[in-house]
């Protein structure tokens, strides 16, 4: 029998391991099981004069819902809520001094985008987010912010929030987190350290995930060019050194297009709860 579902499961790894397409087709999938799923990202995590950019969903993935929560607007909420003036906040937020805060203080804006993202979890019960985070250093960081803030604010309405915060964000069965890794040494290398990085924060039952995994394209490609072949033995390498600490692992697709690549995930999607 397998885990019951998460309310929030933060997707990581180092960059280029595929991240994002899985974790847009989990959110469809689970979307498809009958749950109500929302993909999340973030903006960058500082206040600037810049005109907020709101990303797009790849091509393929439109139709998979999806939230691009801006910091800004997520710190506009915190403050309207505490002080109960939304003019206030928003004259608040723009002022030198927050901005200065904000960007001076290591994780304050992922500090921010988490309450913001537990607070929609609270408001709809049925809700599950699944975040496209950061790489790897930064996830830790945005994981790692909530408690130093903690540390920073030992009393007062900042250490209650940050302390309620913590209470959801390291609850094993709230929040899941899922590491994408590829087939070679050093990416395994840097999984495995995050994942114990994880688990010193907090009693997370962080999971390691392999992509483009080559293993069922082996008798395809017995005949294939000499840097193919030795791409699968490497991949059989790491699997024999870190198959215990790997908890799935997810097909090389050769579908260029995002229904085709679901279509090979599909099956193996179920294994990310």
């Amino acid at each position: 029998m397998g885990e019951s579902l998460k309310r929030l499961y933060i997707f990581t790894g180092k960059g280029g391991v595929g991240k994002t397409a899985l974790s847009l087709a989990f959110t469809r999938w689970l979307q498809e099981q009958g749950h109500s799923a929302t993909y999340l990202t973030l903006s960058q995590q500082a206040l600037t004069d810049d005109t907020a950019h709101i990303d797009e969903l790849p091509a393929g993935w439109e139709k998979v819902p999806h939230i691009h929560l801006e910091l800004e607007a997520a710190a506009e909420g915190y403050i309207t809520k505490k002080l109960g003036s939304a003019l206030l906040a928003k004259w608040i937020v723009k002022t030198a001094f927050f901005r200065a805060l904000v960007n001076m203080l290591p994780g304050f804006g992922y500090v921010i985008s988490v309450g913001k993202i537990l607070e929609m979890l609270h408001a709809d019960p049925q809700l599950i987010i699944v975040l496209d985070a950061p790489a790897s250093g930064h996830a830790l960081t945005m994981m790692e912010a909530t408690s130093n803030f903690r540390e920073i604010f030992q009393s007062g309405l900042v250490f209650e929030d940050t302390e309620k915060m913590l209470a959801k964000l390291y609850d094993p069965q709230h929040t899941g987190v899922r590491i994408m890794t590829l087939p070679t040494t050093l990416a395994m290398q840097e999984a495995l350290e995050l994942k114990e990085a994880v688990h010193k924060l907090a009693p997370l039952n962080a999971k390691i995930y392999l992509n483009h995994s080559l293993k069922s394209w082996s008798e395809a490609i017995q005949d294939a060019p000499l840097a193919l072949k030795e791409k699968l033995r490497l991949e059989a390498e790491v699997m024999e050194l870190h198959s215990q600490d790997v908890a799935g692992r997810f097909a090389y697709s050769a579908h260029p297009d995002a229904a085709g690549m679901y279509q090979d995930l599909q099956a193996a999607l179920g294994g990310l709860q």
